[in-house]
């Protein structure tokens, strides 16, 4: 559960929270991308995933989708069992700024409250420093190479983007970048789609599992390496 507290550095949840995260000896991430509007589909896959995992990353374009759920969470019991404890949102070329949610405190006198959405994030779990954004402002149609070299000058180990609508994961310059691909508009082929990272303290090694979103239950599967957008 949630505290939706958004902290200075504009990650969602408790400061205990988020410390915790970054000490944990193991963390599991659920990375969503690009709802853009389809906010049942989120909830789908939180509701699947989300009270197993210790943290939540959308990498754009649907933060507004975001948004209403945290909203609706404050009067849905399993809903706000379904959010991990920490969320960090950017923000995509089609989101704003900005988006007013109601106040968690539940003050008369200031029923909502507005939460700050970044272009880039950066995220500790277990000892692993991920950096996060859309992609838009990152030529993605080139490859992920700047992306990488900025996500390495902020001191990150692996790399969180969405925008091209396509799962992907790739190494450029040493640096391992994730695409979780679209959960409502894929691209190439593709299925709709999201991801789990797991992450072990002091390892090297980066669990990711994409999933596909079947009418049942979302199910593994490995994209193949795609590097066309449209």
């Amino acid at each position: 559960m949630n505290s939706l507290e958004q902290q200075e550095s504009l990650l969602i949840g408790s400061a205990e929270a988020i410390g915790k995260l970054a000490q944990k000896d193991e963390s599991l991430i659920l990375v969503i991308s690009d709802s853009h509007g389809a906010g049942s589909m989120l909830r789908y896959i939180l509701y699947e995933w989300g009270e197993q995992c210790d943290a939540f990353v959308f990498c754009g374009d649907g933060t507004g989708d975001v948004c209403g759920i945290l909203t609706a969470s404050l009067e849905d019991a399993a809903l706000s069992r379904a959010l991990p404890p920490v969320i960090a949102l950017v923000q995509g070329n089609n989101d704003a700024a900005r988006y007013s949610i109601a106040n968690p405190a539940q003050d008369p006198g200031t029923p909502f409250v507005q939460l700050k959405v970044p272009i880039r994030q950066m995220l500790t779990a277990s000892g692993h420093s991920m950096f996060i954004t859309h992609g838009h402002r990152f030529s993605l149609y080139d490859g992920t190479l700047y992306l990488a070299h900025e996500a390495m000058s902020q001191g990150a180990g692996m790399v969180l983007y969405g925008h091209t609508h396509i799962a992907l994961a790739e190494c450029s310059s040493g640096l391992l970048t994730l695409n979780p691909g679209s959960c409502a508009i894929p691209r190439g082929g593709l299925p709709p789609s999201f991801m789990t990272l797991r992450l072990r303290k002091g390892s090297a090694y980066q669990d990711y599992t994409f999933y596909r979103i079947t009418g049942a239950k979302s199910v593994p599967f490995n994209p193949e390496p795609r590097r066309f957008y449209f």
